[in-house]
């Protein structure tokens, strides 16, 4: 009795959250695959008219949205590895015991609280090729005009930047606090042992490290692949579909062309994607758990 009792008690706590993330994840997933199997278009009158697997082998042969995967797989890899560098050198400085850094170290996560749409729209006028403050100084150092997004690896490098500059902060503040989290003791055995800092460093702090970074290429290359906001207020997905990322050929799909069962095959096969990629990661994380 009293165990059906816990039962019922635990599912009535539990039960808002799982109708949540029903409401929330499974219901428009489910929509959005029904929407895939139809050419459903806001630009033409009429009932939407079934296609079967028609979008999906559309895909294929479509060679922007091709292209829109290449160019996702760049700005992911690039940004995800600066961040994880630089965050976790970062986080190394941070945990120096110098006075200020405790100040600093507030300081330098306020690029988070910024909304990706506002951290586009200042990044376009710092990199602006007319009026920019960077083509500014690139002038006054005697550069000249640099084509930020005229330029295809600039443009993209550009976005990249701007999404390294606003997420470093949470990498730095995820790998401190696993930094943070390694007992002195582990240290001073070490040091027992005859271990050098470099040993130390490559031995102990490395490895006892690699949780968190799994931790941080799940929550990075996940919104990463997602990211929609820098390419909106930045490049448009120029210069000739340099920086078109596969979020952006969705809304243009979408929203521009109206041609919603299209759209719809590609956010399927992206939640897919993005579900076995993460995944992935989350058995690497349990498999250095055990």
């Amino acid at each position: 009795m009293n165990r059906n009792g816990t039962g019922w008690t635990i599912a009535f706590f539990v039960a808002p959250a799982v109708g949540l993330l029903i409401a929330l994840n499974v219901i428009p997933f489910v929509y959005a695959l029904y929407m895939s199997f139809y050419n459903w278009s806001l630009a033409k009158p009429g009932p939407p008219n079934f296609l079967g697997w028609f979008n999906y082998e559309d895909l294929l042969l479509n060679e922007r949205f091709q292209n829109s995967l290449i160019v996702s797989a760049k700005f992911v890899v690039l940004a995800v590895s600066i961040e994880v560098v630089l965050g976790t050198a970062l986080a190394f400085l941070f945990s120096a015991k110098v006075r200020g850094m405790t100040t600093l170290r507030k300081w330098s996560i306020a690029p988070v609280m910024v909304t990706p749409l506002v951290a586009g729209l200042v990044w376009f006028f710092m990199f602006n090729e007319t009026y920019g403050t960077i083509t500014w100084f690139a002038y006054e150092l005697g550069i000249g005009r640099v084509p930020f997004f005229s330029e295809d690896f600039l443009a993209l490098l550009c976005i990249v930047i701007a999404d390294v500059w606003q997420w470093t902060p949470l990498v730095m503040l995820i790998m401190f606090a696993a930094l943070q989290s390694i007992p002195e003791y582990v240290y001073e055995a070490g040091r027992m042992d005859g271990l050098s800092e470099g040993q130390m460093l490559w031995r102990i702090t490395l490895p006892l490290l690699r949780p968190a970074l799994v931790v941080v290429l799940i929550l990075r290359v996940t919104d990463s692949l997602r990211s929609l906001e820098l390419v909106y207020m930045m490049t448009r997905g120029g210069p000739g579909g340099a920086t078109e990322t596969l979020p952006w050929y969705i809304y243009t799909t979408s929203f521009v062309n109206q041609d919603l069962g299209a759209a719809a095959a590609m956010a399927v096969v992206m939640v897919i994607f993005v579900t076995i990629l993460s995944q992935f990661l989350v058995r690497q994380l349990r498999y250095r758990e055990a």
